[in-house]
């Protein structure tokens, strides 16, 4: 993992595995649909399939200024 992608939030939105759904608050995590888990989660939250990005969504910046 490079230095870039280690200062990143660990949140979903940061994640590979996610795709857009409510956006920005909610993204489809395709980890979790693969093993049979609710697939839907919070873009500014992290679970247990977590796997760094390498490039940054635009989804974490309009969520965090929605929550504000």
């Amino acid at each position: 993992m490079n230095d870039k992608t280690s200062n990143r939030l660990k949140v979903c939105g940061n994640c590979t595995s996610h795709n857009a759904y409510n956006y920005p608050d909610e993204v489809f995590c395709t980890r979790r649909f693969l093993k049979n888990k609710n697939p839907i989660v919070k873009t500014l939250s992290c679970c247990e399939e977590y796997y760094p990005s390498a490039q940054e969504c635009n989804c974490i910046s309009d969520a965090a200024l929605k929550r504000k």
